[in-house]
């Protein structure tokens, strides 16, 4: 098995190597190596534009930004401490009488241990 993983290693190094190697230099076409040139521009075809790209900048700069915005939510109303009182009371007197009615399942579902029927 080493045998066959290094002969293998082997070729797959020779073959990369070959790859490395049929490399160019890097150097360009001359003829392609340039754009086409093009006309140069008026001072007033400049001037247009900047006030096109002027328009839009601030258009980007007056709108909504990244990150803008409050972060922070706006703060609910606190409830006084005796109406969280008497609601925590209304609310377990109402669970107290659910389970002795027998409302609430033990276990949490049909297939829980404590419900099976044996």
């Amino acid at each position: 098995m080493n045998k066959i993983a290094v002969s293998v290693g082997i070729a797959l190094i020779q073959m990369m190597a070959g790859a490395a190697f049929a490399q160019t230099a890097g150097e360009a076409d001359p003829a392609q190596a340039k754009a086409p040139p093009t006309a140069p521009t008026t001072p007033a075809e400049r001037a247009q534009a900047r006030k096109v790209r002027g328009a839009t900048g601030r258009q980007a700069a007056h709108g909504p930004q990244m990150g803008e915005g409050d972060s922070i939510p706006a703060a609910t109303p606190k409830v006084p401490r005796d109406q969280r009182k008497l609601a925590s009371a209304t609310s377990r007197a109402a669970n107290a009488e659910a389970n002795r009615a027998g409302k609430f399942p033990r276990g949490g579902s049909e297939d829980a241990p404590e419900r099976q029927k044996h």
